[in-house]
């Protein structure tokens, strides 16, 4: 069995996957092996190229071609054909962090069973490189079951951020919610609900890079706005497990708190229509999340109280 299965999908991503591809080669794992998936998704740049290339270097790389359907679809391919005891979400525009991956404990791996592992993401842009992340957690220390991780802490959501145990995936039949944006922000705290055991590691495995119109920086209004439709089918997923599974809700609640925050954040950092911007929290109050919850840390008092004398 290989190791870990690292799962690339790419659509358009020509300039960038080829050093994409290098970083995960070139990935020192020591004893253990790799297996690369590359999800061709209907590209219609040079990708296509750039994989048989890459082939000819690589005869055991996988390629998967698809017509576009999207980065869940792709990722969800993947897993169909993945056999590598844990799996690794890389985006095709950020790369591995060769250099402190290698300090990872393979090792571990290979002995343990353990459902969900954190790594360490650092953010490329022009400014530098800085941390990237929205807690620190306490590292080395299993947790079990995971969701006790998720009280009073909102998670990061970014399935690049985490290794998973690929018979758990399975055996929990996860796999991401097709044909949205955010689809991180429903695939993460489903992971940590089901899973029986999560550790942070300190490693610096992953460089995330910032890129100008990208899917999380695009400014093109359409969507912007379709990507905050999806956030509230997110949010209305999320809150149909918890109505069906009353166990979920205190572990949930946190995630789903801040899932209203970023959403009406950006409803006006975005300058969206204000019947767009009142349809949008009209939503979130027939679903009980408007007004806000009361929380105890002051930013949030303070939003809430802004966004009340709004709305």
């Amino acid at each position: 069995m290989k190791l870990i299965s690292f799962i690339i999908p790419a659509y358009n991503a020509a300039p960038y996957l080829q050093a994409c591809l290098d970083s995960v080669y070139c990935l020192d794992m020591g004893v253990y092996e790799r297996e690369v998936i590359v999800i061709n998704d209907g590209s219609t740049d040079q990708t296509g190229e750039v994989l048989r290339l890459c082939q000819s270097g690589h005869p055991d790389l996988i390629c998967l071609n698809q017509p576009n359907q999207g980065l869940s679809a792709a990722r969800n391919q993947g897993l169909a054909v993945a056999t590598g005891k844990y799996i690794c979400f890389v985006d095709a525009d950020d790369a591995i962090n060769t250099q402190g991956a290698s300090l990872f404990p393979f090792d571990r791996l290979e002995r343990e069973s353990i459902d969900l592992i954190g790594i360490n993401v650092q953010q490329v842009s022009d400014n530098g490189l800085k941390p990237y992340r929205r807690y620190v957690p306490p590292y080395g220390k299993k947790i079990s079951p995971a969701r006790e991780f998720m009280k009073d802490r909102n998670l990061m959501p970014c399935a690049w951020a985490y290794l998973y145990r690929r018979e758990f995936l399975e055996l929990a039949g996860l796999r991401f919610h097709k044909g949205i944006f955010h689809e991180d922000e429903e695939w993460t705290p489903m992971c940590f609900l089901l899973a029986d055991s999560f550790v942070a590691l300190d490693v610096n495995f992953y460089y995330r890079y910032s890129r100008p119109e990208s899917i999380t920086t695009t400014t093109d209004k359409s969507k912007q706005e379709l990507k905050i439709r999806n956030m509230l089918t997110v949010i209305r997923t999320l809150d149909d497990y918890q109505k069906d599974h009353e166990d979920a809700r205190p572990y949930l609640q946190f995630k789903m708190d801040y899932l209203c925050v970023d959403l009406i954040r950006l409803l006006h950092r975005q300058h969206h229509r204000k019947d767009f911007r009142k349809e949008a929290v009209q939503i979130l109050r027939d679903l009980g999340y408007f007004p806000l919850r009361p929380h105890p840390e002051l930013k949030y008092k303070l939003f809430s109280l802004l966004i009340r004398c709004i709305y």
